[in-house]
């Protein structure tokens, strides 16, 4: 089963936000400093097999930064 979550990141300008999305994604983060105009997508797969259950189940989040 997949499970959707949409996780918008907020916060002052210059602090991380799109280098933590990258690293999170697996993609190369920004060498240098711009600012995010608008927002930016980012979908991310990430399998987990939760205790309680012990199935695995694929988590889709939907990072908008």
């Amino acid at each position: 089963p997949t499970i959707t979550y949409k996780l918008f990141v907020s916060g002052k300008s210059g602090v991380g936000k799109t280098a933590l999305v990258a690293t999170l994604a697996g993609t190369p983060v920004p060498p240098v400093h711009h600012e995010t105009l608008g927002i930016e997508a980012t979908t991310v797969y990430w399998p987990a097999k939760p205790r309680a259950s012990g199935r695995p189940v694929i988590f889709q989040l939907h990072f908008w930064d």
